[in-house]
């Protein structure tokens, strides 16, 4: 099976990289601090060289200057506005648990692990099995790599994983929406002659970020065309969902639609019980058995 994974859009940086972004961007948005003595805690990651990296045992001044400075209501609101910067999700989960993380016997939960982030800089791709079933991960960040790559993976009924960021649809990335540039990629990917045959596995990510996101954002203004409950979840899952199908365009291949949250384990068991069933279907309606 193939994964196809998007760029996730965000920028890769240990814990006091993420507040020294949103410190910066604070600043540029003109958003005051609610309590003023955090401004000496700014000026820590002002001073900071981004480029390093720091050890447990002097990430310790960084602990306590994170904490409050998290808490203050203008740092809140700069990780708010995030869309219009570079700044990687889960940088909340973290700073919600900065006092356990900073610690210097510090070692990660697997719900830490879960959340972590890296960057990807090349087009490389990653192989595992689960469950006796082999898996390929490709990343790629610019369409014309991506088609290439796929031919050398693909038998005529390998499934595809397409995995779009939910909460993308407010984000830019090189002038351009993120959620239009998965839009335009999975077109391209539907419509490639030499993958007709495969079928297309559509994984809506990122729903826990997506629920999070329409109670403050309105959808509508990056997508004009909505036309349900810009705060009601299920009417925003249906619009993507059918923003995608009509990028199918007029091919009759086969194409499934789940949503998932990548860090909750019991949703993303389920997701592959049921993409089980999906397979299993398509296989039989192939072999003219169903």
């Amino acid at each position: 099976m193939l994964i196809l994974s998007l760029p996730d859009w965000e920028t890769l940086g240990s814990d006091h990289k993420g507040m020294g972004v949103l410190v910066q961007e604070r600043k540029k948005l003109g958003i005051p601090l609610h309590n003023s003595t955090n401004e000496m805690h700014e000026m820590l990651f002002e001073s900071l060289d981004w480029r390093v990296t720091l050890e447990p045992c002097t990430f310790q001044p960084y602990v306590e200057a994170i904490d409050s400075l998290w808490k203050d209501s203008g740092i809140q609101e700069a990780h708010r506005r995030r869309s219009n910067f570079k700044l990687y999700e889960s940088v909340k989960y973290f700073f919600n648990n900065i006092h356990r993380i900073g610690q210097l016997n510090y070692l990660p939960y697997n719900q830490d692990i879960l959340y972590a982030c890296k960057v990807r800089e090349n087009l490389g791709d990653h192989y595992f099995e689960l469950r006796d079933s082999p898996f390929t991960v490709i990343k790629g960040s610019v369409m014309r790599y991506i088609l290439p790559k796929l031919g050398k993976y693909l038998d005529i009924d390998t499934p595809i994983f397409y995995i779009i960021g939910s909460s993308d649809y407010d984000k830019i990335f090189c002038g351009d929406n993120c959620l239009i540039q998965s839009m335009n990629t999975f077109e391209c990917l539907c419509n490639s002659k030499g993958l007709l045959n495969c079928p297309i596995i559509l994984l809506f990510n990122k729903m826990d970020l997506l629920a999070e996101k329409i109670q403050t954002s309105d959808i509508r203004k990056h997508f004009p065309e909505f036309q349900g409950d810009p705060h009601r979840q299920e009417d925003v899952q249906e619009f993507l969902v059918q923003s995608f199908q009509k990028r199918k365009g007029n091919n009759s291949r086969n194409i499934f639609y789940h949503m998932t949250t990548a860090v909750d384990t019991e949703n993303v068991r389920k997701v592959f019980e049921s993409i089980k069933v999906d397979i299993i279907t398509c296989i039989l309606k192939d072999s003219q058995l169903l």
